[in-house]
C-alpha cells in the first residue's frame, strides 16, 4: 500500500501468480478501517485490509506482537469461512507469521496440512545491529526472537540471494528445511532510450547505516577534499532516528557534513513518492547503491531496468544482480579503494560505452526477473513442499538441551491426573473443581492434596468432595506447595499431569488441547496457555513459549497451572522447596528446559487466574524474589553459563527481570512496566511519520 521492498515483493508476485491462472489474496495491514475489509484488485487477486488491533489486544501485546496475532486472526477468520487455501506465504521481518506458525505447530485444526512458506526479506535482528539499535531492548529483542522462530517454524523458506542465506545463518540453522533461492520477479515496460546528463551521480535510497550511508559519504569526502569537483545527490528519506546520538540521520550529515553542503556538493533532495522515481532519476549517469547488507534491494532493479549505470556493494545480495563490468559495477568495501577506482573508471567511458552497458543492465533485469522466469523456479518449488509437507511430530525449538533419560512410563495412558494442591481453600474448592468436570477432555482423574488445612469451613467443603465420583483427596501433614505438587505427580496414575490452584480456573477446552500439543509432538513436556485475570483484576497475560535467554531472565509461562508429560515431570521437573517464596513452580520450568523438556504455550486464554489481595505471591517482596532467583541461576548456573553475554545484556537493557513480565513492550527500567496505551501508540505513530516533530522529540529525549 505504501511502497517499500515488501509490498513492491508483494505487488510484482500476486500478478504474476494472478496472471498464470492462481487466485491470490494478499493480506495488509490497515489501521484506517475498524476490522477488516476485502476488496476484489486485479484478475484474481483480491486484497484484505485489517485493523492490526481488531482482536483488541493491545493492553497486553505490544504492536509488533498484535499485529503478527492479527495477520493469524483474520487468516483464520477466512479460512474457517471459505476453506484451506494450497499455501500461505508470509514475510520474515516483524515475525508477521509467529503466532500462525505457533497454531499450527500446537496442533490447531484450520491449518494442519497448510503449508506455510516464509520468505526472507528483512529480518530486524540483523538489520537493527547492522543500523546500530541496542537490539537487547524490549521489544525490539522479542520481535528479534519472532522472527527467529516464524524462519525455523516455517515448512518451507524462499530467500532471494544467497547472501541473505548465509547472514541469517549465522543466527538459525537451516538443517533440514525446505530452501530455494529465487529471485523476486519484476515487471516494467522495456526501455529503448539510454540518455543521461555526464557526471550527474545519485545515491537513490534512504540514509541509514545499513545502507553504506557513512561509508559513501567518508568515500566522497575524500575524493573531494583532493580535488573531485562533481555533486553527489542523495534522493531518498534522512528520518531514520541514528540511535547512538538520537539524532536523524539528515541531522547527522547535516552537522558532519555542512562545508560540502555549503559548496553544492553534497545535495540532499529527501523522500520521494514512487511515482516520482522515474523522473528524478532519469537523466542520471550513475547510481550508486553502497549497502553493507541488503537483501536483493528494488532500487537496483528500477536502476537496471531503467537502462541506468550502477555502482554497488559486494556486501549484499545486489552483488548477485550484477555481472562485473557487463551490466554494472561492483566495490568492495573492505577494500575501500575499490570504491574510487570504479567512480573514476565509469565516469571516464565513453558515452557509446556507458549507454551499451545501460542496454545490458535493462535485458539483464528483463531476463532474470521476468514473471515468466521467477514463476516457473517457484510453482517447480511449491510443488515440492506440497509433497512434503506432512505433518512434524517435533516442535522447532529454537534452543534445545540434550533430554535426560527418563524411566519407564507405567502410567495409565490418555489419562490426565489434576492435582489440586489444598490449603484452606474452602471458598474456591467447589468451582475449580467444577472447572475441571466441565473439561471436554473426558479422561480425567481429580487428586486434591489437601496440605493440613485447619479452616473448619474449608474441611467441610473437602469432605463434600471427597463423596464425588471421579475425586480423590489426599490428606497430609502441611508441607507446603511444592511437597503438596510432589506428592500429587508421584500418586497420579495418568499418562498426563496438570497442576491446578484451588482458587484458579480452567477453560474447558483447555486440557484437550495441551494434551493435544503433547501427544502431537515428541519434544514438548508441557503446555501452558494465555492467561486471564479476575476477581481484583482483568488483566490479560500473554504467556510466551519459554526459550532461553529470555526465560532465564524471566518466567514468560503460568508454571502454576501447566499440562505435562508426567514422566518428563517426575524426571526433571520435581518442586524443590529450598527455591521458596512461591517460585519453586519458575524453579521447576528452569529445570525442565535444563533437562532438556522444552514446553509451549497456546495461544489464547484457556487459563483463569484469581488475583487475590492476601495470596503468597501477591505479597513477595523485592529481597525474596532476589533471594529466589539467586538460588535458581546458582542451581542451574552451568545452563545460565551458556546464555550468560546474552542475560548480561538483556538485563543492562531493561533491568531487573522481576520488573517486568511482557517483553512486547518498552521497558521502563526505573519501574514495573504497565504496557503501552493504544492512544500513546498512535501519537508515536504521528511523531514517526512526521520529520519536524521527531526532531522535536529526539532533541527533547537527549536534553532529558
Amino acid at each position: 500500500m505504501h511502497g517499500g521492498g515488501i509490498s513492491t515483493y508483494c505487488y510484482f508476485t500476486a500478478r504474476m501468480l494472478s496472471e498464470a491462472g492462481h487466485a491470490i489474496t494478499v493480506f495488509t495491514q490497515d489501521d484506517g478501517v475498524s476490522d477488516f475489509v476485502i476488496t476484489n484488485e486485479l484478475n484474481n487477486i483480491r486484497l484484505v485490509r485489517f485493523n492490526s488491533n481488531r482482536d483488541k489486544v493491545h493492553t497486553f501485546l505490544g504492536y509488533v506482537a498484535r499485529l503478527s496475532y492479527a495477520f493469524a486472526s483474520i487468516v483464520k477468520k477466512l479460512i474457517e469461512t471459505e476453506g484451506k487455501p494450497d499455501f500461505i506465504e508470509a514475510q520474515d521481518y516483524l515475525g508477521i507469521a509467529y503466532y500462525i506458525t505457533q497454531f499450527k505447530h500446537t496442533g490447531y485444526k484450520f491449518l494442519s496440512e497448510v503449508p506455510i512458506v516464509v520468505t526472507l526479506h528483512s529480518p530486524a535482528f540483523i538489520y537493527l545491529e547492522y543500523n546500530r539499535v541496542p537490539i537487547y531492548c524490549y521489544p525490539d529483542f522479542w520481535t528479534g526472537e519472532m522472527e527467529k522462530q516464524s524462519i525455523s517454524a516455517a515448512d518451507a523458506l524462499i530467500s532471494p540471494t544467497h547472501f541473505l542465506v548465509r547472514e541469517i545463518q549465522k543466527h538459525i540453522s537451516f538443517s533440514g528445511k525446505n530452501t530455494a533461492v529465487i529471485a523476486n520477479p519484476y515487471s516494467t515496460e522495456q526501455v529503448t532510450n539510454f540518455g543521461f546528463k555526464r557526471n550527474h551521480i545519485i545515491y537513490y535510497g534512504k540514509l541509514s547505516p545499513q545502507k553504506g550511508s557513512f561509508e559513501l559519504l567518508s568515500y566522497f569526502k575524500k575524493l573531494w577534499d583532493n580535488g573531485f569537483t562533481h555533486s553527489l545527490h542523495v534522493i531518498g528519506g534522512t528520518d531514520i532516528v541514528y540511535q547512538p546520538d538520537l539524532q536523524t540521520m539528515g541531522q547527522v550529515i547535516e552537522e558532519k557534513y555542512t562545508a560540502y553542503l555549503a559548496k553544492g556538493l553534497l545535495k540532499l533532495h529527501g523522500k520521494i513518492q514512487p511515482s516520482e522515481i522515474s523522473a528524478s532519476i532519469q537523466d542520471a549517469h550513475l547510481i550508486i547503491v553502497p549497502s553493507i547488507v541488503d537483501n536483493m534491494p528494488y532500487v537496483v532493479m528500477e536502476a537496471m531496468s531503467m537502462g541506468k549505470v550502477v555502482l554497488a556493494s559486494r556486501q549484499g545480495g545486489q552483488a548477485e544482480m550484477i555481472e562485473e563490468g557487463v551490466s554494472g559495477f561492483l566495490f568492495d568495501h573492505n577494500e575501500p579503494a575499490t570504491f574510487a577506482a570504479q567512480l573514476n573508471k565509469i565516469l571516464s567511458y565513453d558515452d557509446a560505452a556507458i549507454k551499451q552497458i545501460a542496454s545490458n543492465a535493462a535485458q539483464h533485469v528483463s531476463n532474470q526477473y521476468a514473471f515468466k522466469t521467477i514463476l516457473s523456479q517457484k510453482t517447480r518449488f511449491l510443488q515440492q513442499v506440497k509433497i512434503n509437507v506432512g505433518r512434524q511430530n517435533n516442535f522447532p525449538f529454537l534452543h534445545q538441551e540434550p533430554q535426560m533419560p527418563i524411566a519407564k512410563d507405567e502410567s495409565v495412558k490418555d489419562m490426565l491426573s489434576v492435582v489440586i494442591p489444598f490449603y484452606n481453600m474452602g471458598n474456591y474448592i467447589d468451582e475449580c473443581i467444577q472447572s475441571v468436570t466441565d473439561s471436554s477432555y473426558k479422561k480425567i482423574e481429580i487428586l486434591v492434596v489437601n496440605d493440613g488445612s485447619c479452616d473448619a469451613f474449608s474441611i467441610k467443603k473437602l469432605d463434600e468432595q471427597r463423596v464425588k465420583k471421579g475425586v480423590t483427596v489426599i490428606d497430609r501433614l502441611n508441607e507446603g506447595l511444592a511437597a503438596t505438587r510432589n506428592i500429587g505427580a508421584v500418586i497420579a496414575k495418568g499418562e498426563y499431569l496438570a497442576f491446578l490452584d484451588a482458587d484458579d480456573k480452567v477453560a474447558p477446552s483447555y486440557y484437550e488441547k495441551a494434551v493435544l500439543a503433547l501427544a502431537q509432538n515428541n519434544n514438548v513436556f508441557f503446555a501452558g496457555s494465555w492467561v486471564q485475570y479476575f476477581e481484583n483484576s482483568n488483566a490479560v497475560w500473554p504467556a510466551f513459549t519459554p526459550q532461553p535467554p529470555y526465560a532465564l531472565v524471566h518466567n514468560p509461562i503460568n508454571s502454576s497451572g501447566l499440562v505435562y508429560k508426567r514422566s518428563a515431570f517426575l524426571a526433571g521437573g520435581i518442586n524443590d522447596h529450598k527455591t521458596d517464596y512461591g517460585l519453586e513452580d519458575y524453579e521447576s520450568v528452569i529445570s525442565l528446559l535444563h533437562n532438556g523438556f522444552n514446553g509451549i504455550v497456546l495461544p489464547e486464554i484457556l487459563f483463569y487466574y484469581r488475583v487475590r489481595s492476601g495470596s503468597m505471591f501477591r505479597n513477595i517482596s523485592r529481597e525474596k524474589l532476589l533471594y529466589s532467583n539467586k538460588y535458581i541461576a546458582e542451581k542451574h548456573k552451568d545452563y545460565y553459563a551458556k546464555f550468560a553475554i546474552q542475560l548480561i545484556n538483556l538485563l543492562n537493557a531493561n533491568g531487573p527481570g522481576y520488573l517486568y513480565d511482557n517483553p512486547t513492550f518498552k521497558i521502563n527500567v526505573s519501574s514495573k512496566s504497565t504496557g503501552e496505551n493504544l492512544l500513546l501508540f498512535k501519537f508515536k505513530n504521528l511523531i514517526k511519520k512526521n520529520e519536524r516533530l521527531k526532531k522535536i522529540a529526539l532533541t527533547l529525549r537527549k536534553i532529558n
